[in-house]
Formats: structure tokens, sequence, C-alpha cells
């Protein structure tokens, strides 16, 4: 049976109709999973900044005295942003150079330079330098550490710098996820001795990201 020119056009039409719904349905679908993705991930950190919170005014695990405790309200964070997780190239250091880091009140503690990250944000490269303890605590054997400053250091953040917790990873490839950056303990007693960031790891852009910092 010969099928009519005008029956064989509302054929294509369908068919190219139907086409474009099952692509948007596709891109409809791609979207959802990328906004229950972004949703998952939101939600975790907001978990994780609600466990820091209770840490604190733990009477038995917080970092923080009896007296600070009384003097301590919350602490602060910068809205969570994923323009600031990103991917960095962990270029290693062949040979380990071990030196004295400063720390808050005068003190000294050896580290080594682990590598390199470079990673971009904002349109701009950046590197900074990855630092491994000379001693690990039990369990914490491949942990690393990134600390830093920027343009918000001593404005909205903490002036002596933030902190990013690293574990070695297997390949050069490594996240940075600046929404999870911290202050020391020494932000808020006195009592603890903490890095302070190397001269290169002195960024020149504003990471508004992670933690602030409001005097207690």
């Amino acid at each position: 049976m010969e099928i009519q020119p005008l029956k064989m056009l509302y054929i294509a039409k369908k068919l190219i109709y139907n086409s474009w719904l099952i692509v948007a349905g596709l891109c409809c679908l791609s979207i959802a999973c990328n906004n229950a993705k972004d949703d998952a991930y939101v939600n975790g950190i907001a978990a994780e900044r609600l466990q820091e919170q209770a840490l604190f005014i733990d009477p038995v695990n917080s970092p923080l005295d009896s007296i600070e405790r009384i003097g301590f309200t919350r602490l602060n964070y910068f809205p969570i942003d994923m323009a600031y997780k990103v991917n960095a190239n962990l270029q290693k250091f062949t040979q380990v150079d071990t030196f004295d880091l400063p720390h808050s009140n005068n003190f000294r503690k050896p580290y080594q330079k682990y590598g390199v990250v470079q990673f971009e944000l904002n349109g701009q490269t950046f590197e900074l330098l990855v630092l491994e303890p000379v001693k690990h605590k039990p369990g914490y054997e491949n942990s690393l550490l990134l600390c830093f400053t920027d343009a918000t250091s001593g404005k909205t953040s903490y002036h002596n710098g933030r902190y990013l917790d690293l574990v070695k990873p297997d390949s050069t490839l490594i996240e940075l996820d600046f929404n999870k950056a911290y202050n020391p303990y020494c932000a808020y007693s006195k009592r603890y001795h903490c890095p302070i960031p190397p001269a290169m790891n002195r960024l020149n852009i504003a990471i508004e990201a992670g933690m602030k910092f409001e005097s207690h």
C-alpha cells in the first residue's frame, strides 16, 4: 500500500517530536540527578557543621575548657558554595625536606614538605604547599595538612589562617574543598599551639567559603 505524501510528512513530524521529547526527558533527568547530588553535598556539609558546633559545646569532648565555653557562642561559616570545591593536581616532592614550622605562641614543630597542589579558582591558577607531620597521631598515618591565608584573613576569617585536612591520594589528582576549611583551636583558646601557614600559602584572593571567625 502506498503511503500518501501528507501522511509521510505527518509521520516524520511525529518522529521528530517524539525524539525531542526523549532528549528533553533525558536532559531533565540529568538536571534532576545533578540537583540531587548537589543537595546531598550541601546536606552533608551542613551535617558536618552541626557536628562541629556540638563538639565545641560538649562538656566532655570540647577543645575548650569550662571557662572558655562560657564565652563561646557559636561557630560561624560562609555560605556553602560548590564553586570552592575544586580538583587539584598534586606534585609530590621526590626529596623529603624537613623543617621547623612556626606555630602560635612562639612554638615550632617539625614538618615535611610533601608536595605542591596546583588548581584553578575564579579564573586564576594557584599553587599551595602541602605539609606532612613528622610524627602522626595513631590512625592518621596518611593525613596531610594544607594551611593557608587569604584576603579574608584578619577580616571575616581567622587572621592566622585556616586549614584543610587532606589524605594521601592514590594518584596525582586530589580534591580541595574550601567549604571544609576550618579554624585551628588556637583561634578560640590560648592553650593550643597551631601551625602558621608558610609564606607560599598566602593567597591574594578571598576564599569566602568554610569557617569564618568573630572574636568571642
